[in-house]
């Protein structure tokens, strides 16, 4: 879980209040680290010096890599992929690339965050994402996908650089980011799961 002094008097305080600031609370650094045993899932999410935040991952998932690849590539069902609501705007499926436009619609954020990328498998599998335009300052993703000791089993890490439009503090999201991601990797694993148990 994501440690921060005084969360939950913070949280509070934005919620019922609309307060956004609370002493003793600091965004540097502003890290979030939580970790699985049971699905050997590490993530740590950190403030970015240039603004916004990175979220780092690995995951083992008990399937081949061409399983995981076929899921992360799957665009048209992304929507169901995340942790939150998405709608999609268009898909241009291009030799080389994938153009994706998504509306997103955030727990803690207003309305929908319209988010544009250029979406690419590199040689050896795995998905690097880069952000075209919307209401994103930045927005880059790289799944590096490899076997875990044999075959049957995927190790996958996440490089995530998000920094959304918004005036909520990077603590917040922060931990917005954290339970999203979280959720991201749940269904990520049921998905792959239920892939290889229909093969």
């Amino acid at each position: 879980m994501c440690r921060y002094p005084k969360v939950a008097m913070v949280l509070a305080a934005a919620l019922f209040g609309g307060l956004l600031v609370c002493a003793g609370v600091g965004l540097a650094p502003c890290a979030a680290t939580s970790a699985s045993a049971q699905d050997q899932t590490t993530l740590t999410v950190t403030s970015d010096p240039a603004g916004g935040l990175r979220a780092t991952a690995s995951l083992r998932l008990p399937v081949p890599p061409s399983l995981v690849q076929q899921v992360l590539t799957d665009y048209d069902n992304w929507p169901h992929l995340f942790g939150v609501t998405m709608r999609i705007a268009r898909l241009d499926r291009q030799p080389d690339r994938v153009i994706t436009e998504f509306y997103i619609q955030h727990p803690i954020l207003p309305g929908e965050s319209r988010l544009m990328c250029d979406n690419r498998v590199p040689p050896g599998g795995g998905l690097i994402t880069t952000f075209l335009e919307g209401d994103f300052k930045r927005y880059e993703r790289t799944w590096k996908l490899g076997p875990d000791g044999s075959d049957a089993a995927t190790k996958a890490e996440l490089d995530l650089l998000v920094e959304v439009k918004t005036l909520a503090p990077d603590w917040l999201m922060a931990l917005a980011l954290e339970r999203q991601l979280e959720r991201h990797f749940r269904i990520l694993r049921e998905t792959v799961e239920a892939l290889a148990r229909a093969h």
